[in-house]
This record gives C-alpha cells, sequence and structure tokens, in this order.
C-alpha cells in the first residue's frame, strides 16, 4: 500500500466516524478487552496432555472466575455502549496499521490540526501496551 493511500484511507475513515483524539483510548479499550477473552488460546497448545490440564485447571477455578468473566462481560459491553458499537471499533481498528505506516510528511500535509491529532494518537496508541492492560484487567480482576 502506497503512503498516499495510507493517508486517503485515514482520512476517510476518519471522517466517516467522525473521529476525534478523545475516542482512541476507549477504541483501544474495546479492543483491549477483547484480548481478555482466551477460547482459542487452547486450540493452539500443540500438547493434548497439556489442553486436558488446562480445562482440568479451568474447571477447578469456575467459581471464582465466574466473578471475573462477567466483570469481563459487562466491561464489554460498556465499551462498546460508549464508542457506539463493533461496527465503529471494527472501522477504526481498519485504519490502525495504515496510521503506523503514514510517513510524518504526510501526516504533517493534513490540514485539519484534530484530524492530525487523531493520526498521531492512534499512531502511538501501542507505545505502552502493558499499561493498558494493567488497567484493563484490573477492572476485571478487582472490585
Amino acid at each position: 500500500m502506497s503512503e498516499e493511500s495510507h493517508k486517503d484511507k485515514i482520512l476517510k475513515v476518519i471522517g466517516e466516524m467522525d473521529l476525534k483524539p478523545s475516542e482512541i483510548e476507549l477504541l483501544e479499550d474495546c479492543e483491549m478487552v477483547t484480548n481478555l477473552i482466551i477460547g482459542q488460546v487452547l486450540v493452539m497448545m500443540e500438547s493434548p496432555e497439556m489442553r486436558k490440564d488446562v480445562l482440568w485447571l479451568q474447571e477447578q477455578h469456575i467459581k471464582p472466575n465466574r466473578k471475573r468473566w462477567t466483570r469481563i462481560v459487562e466491561l464489554t459491553e460498556s465499551l462498546w455502549e460508549k464508542t457506539g458499537g463493533g461496527g465503529r471499533v471494527k472501522k477504526y481498528h481498519s485504519i490502525e496499521e495504515s496510521c503506523r505506516e503514514i510517513s510524518d510528511e504526510d501526516i504533517q500535509s493534513i490540514a485539519d490540526p484534530e484530524v492530525r491529532e487523531t493520526v498521531n494518537k492512534i499512531r502511538h496508541i501501542h507505545d505502552d501496551p502493558l499499561e493498558r492492560i494493567t488497567r484493563i484487567a484490573s477492572k476485571c480482576y478487582y472490585e
């Protein structure tokens, strides 16, 4: 994908969403909370014995985990509601890679300062993933 097409895609999506810099953290939280929903990790384990052991351990923790799982569901629903739904989250996600790959020159050529700020915020949203993971997980693990 050429630099210009990154810029075109980014500007189109930001315009369609009327996306503001203040919304980026919330949209990224929506993506992060889905990483706590771990069903597909188990099938990635090659050892049948390990999968069996993990399933056994999960079974032993159902009661204490149910509260956390309920919080994950509630947090996901709350984040989806605050962002305007999964369609907005998916549309936002569709420009994340382009925002990381667009040149500084193309960003500076964007006329609207708020759109430039939005692109820059998306570009750097993954600079400190541990902070986001910790914040999101703490909402699910602790009351």
